[in-house]
């Protein structure tokens, strides 16, 4: 590919030539476009899983890390962006679930209530509409981080049980598994609560 780059057309290069410039042509110099291309999405991932700006600056840098060193590891069966906003969703939950840090009540919100609804998922639909939002936040924290990250990908992210699967690296039909385990659960969780 040998091409000579200049600021120009630097933005005109897409992201797998890019890596394989950096990759196979050892241009790593050329990091620092993925860097800028990257950083303030994972910088804005970071938040919305942490909800803590300070330490999403540090999450950022060492996700941004993490994929500059690895960019090897990349094999373009997927988007690129889709591997960085996997990497990504995996350090902040692996991260977040070392130190018990999960507000995922602070994520929580209308968009969720009714993604959730969207689901046909009958008799949690009917409780969660009569539910206060604070009320189904409280009960929301009291399933375990696994629970309540497969349900965040799923109806605030709008991910597809494929990209779920893909991000987790585990079969479609564990995913879903597991969202209907994580229902299942919420629902046990809200009925107690009436």
């Amino acid at each position: 590919m040998n091409m000579p780059l200049d600021e120009e057309n630097i933005d005109d290069i897409t992201d797998n030539d890019l890596i394989v410039l950096i990759v196979q042509e050892g241009r790593r110099e050329l990091m620092h476009v993925i860097y800028d291309r990257y950083a303030d999405k994972v910088y804005h991932k970071c938040i919305s899983l942490s909800k803590d700006r300070v330490l999403s600056e540090d999450l950022m840098h060492d996700v941004m890390v993490k994929i500059l060193a690895n960019l090897s590891q990349f094999k373009g069966t997927s988007d690129f962006s889709f591997w960085v906003h996997s990497i990504t969703y995996n350090y902040c939950m692996d991260y977040l679930r070392k130190k018990k840090k999960t507000h995922v009540t602070e994520i929580l919100d209308y968009n969720t209530f009714d993604a959730i609804a969207e689901d046909e998922i009958e008799q949690e639909n009917n409780i969660l509409k009569e539910l206060r939002l604070e009320q189904l936040a409280r009960i929301f924290e009291n399933l375990d981080s696994d629970e309540k990250g497969m349900l965040l990908m799923r109806y605030q992210e709008g991910l597809s049980i494929r990209e779920i699967a893909e991000m987790l690296d585990i079969s479609e039909s564990a995913v879903k598994m597991r969202l209907k385990r994580s229902r299942d659960r919420l629902a046990e969780l809200l009925k107690s609560e009436q």
